[in-house]
Order: structure tokens, then sequence, then C-alpha cells
């Protein structure tokens, strides 16, 4: 306790934040971001809606893993947003978790007159695990029968894959710097999940995080 510093930085979770970025740029983490808000956009008119929506380009191959902002008629942000394009009429949104209410009513109220496009909130129905660090790979791969590599799986794309008996959205992003996914599985699936990347990632010194 005498060592501790004052304030903010002394708080008694503190230390873990050393532990934490160590794992993730030696080893790994895996964080549980299940909270982030998670937008289903879809219809016929979906593509040149986030066209007219978004900052970046949006119409990219399907699997693509697009990182945009959500502009209002000013040029302000009015959100920040990683699109994944699932089909050619349909996107799925992540957000940060406290803006999924304030995104979710600035889509619908720009929505299309004509019906061509659909937003619907599937936050609930989806757990979200982001499994980060160097040794990502080397504990997601033994686990499916989908290839991995830099070749097959390429940094900002996403593929529908199966991890065990787990069937999830694999996309291939990350925040900390390193190799990484967020996994997107349906809710119901989670802590089977959970249970598969904590044994497979015990060898590696997998750690939680966050």
């Amino acid at each position: 306790d005498a060592l501790r510093p004052r304030g903010w930085a002394g708080q008694h979770w503190s230390p873990a934040i050393e532990a934490e970025c160590l794992a993730a740029s030696e080893r790994s983490v895996l964080i549980d971001q299940s909270s982030f808000a998670k937008l289903d956009v879809h219809g016929p008119g979906a593509c040149a809606f986030h066209d007219r929506m978004c900052a970046n380009a949006v119409d990219r191959p399907l699997g693509s893993v697009i990182y945009t902002q959500l502009l209002n008629a000013r040029g302000g942000i009015e959100a920040d947003v990683t699109l994944v394009r699932l089909a050619s009429d349909r996107y799925v949104y992540v957000t940060g978790t406290a803006f999924g209410s304030h995104n979710l009513a600035w889509l619908r109220k720009h929505l299309p007159e004509d019906g061509s496009v659909y937003v619907d909130d599937i936050t609930s129905s989806r757990t979200c695990y982001c499994l980060w660090g160097p040794r990502a790979r080397d504990i997601l791969q033994p686990l499916t029968k989908s290839d991995l590599s830099n070749q097959a799986f390429p940094y900002m794309q996403a593929r529908e894959i199966a991890v065990g008996a787990v069937p999830l959205l694999a996309s291939r992003v990350t925040y900390v710097g390193e190799l990484g996914w967020e996994l997107h599985i349906p809710t119901e699936y989670g802590l089977a999940l959970y249970d598969l990347l904590t044994q497979a990632g015990a060898a590696h010194g997998l750690r939680g995080g966050g």
C-alpha cells in the first residue's frame, strides 16, 4: 500500500492494466465485448442507403469489414461504426455500447420512404468475444477447419466459421495493435465458446482482459 500511487492510478484494479497489456502484446487476451451494440441493416436498398449515410465507401466485396462514420447534413460525425457486409443486401453494424440507441434512431430517422431498407437491433442475440494478441491464431486455428492464415483470412475481412461445434462470425479486426478476431456468436453458444477458448488458450498463456 505504501507504494500505491494516489488517485485514479491507485485504484485496486489498476495493476491489472499492466498485466493485461503485457498479455495482449506478448501472448493473448480474451475480452468479453458482448455489450457492443449490434444492428442488422438489410433490404434491397441497403447499399445505396449506406453510401448516403457513411463517410467511407461501402460497396465492397462480401465479407469486407468497413470502418467508417455516420455523418450528418453538416458533415459532422454522428457515430463511429464498423460494418460487416454479409450479403449484397445486408450489413451488420458494430458500435460502442453506449451508442446503440442513438445509432438505431439515427438510421431509422433517415430510412428511405420506399421501404427498401430495414434496421433491427440484434445486440441481445449476439455474444461477442475478442481474441487478441500474437498467439491468437495458435489458439484458434486448432479449433476450426477454416484456414486462418493471412492469405486465406486477411485483415479487415469477416468469415462465417465453426469453432468446435459453435457457429459464429469471425471478424479479423483488432484495437490493440496485434493479431486477432472479434467472434460474434449466437448468445446460447456463448459459454461453450468461452470454455473452448480458455481451455485451448491455457497452454499459450491466454488471460482474461478488459
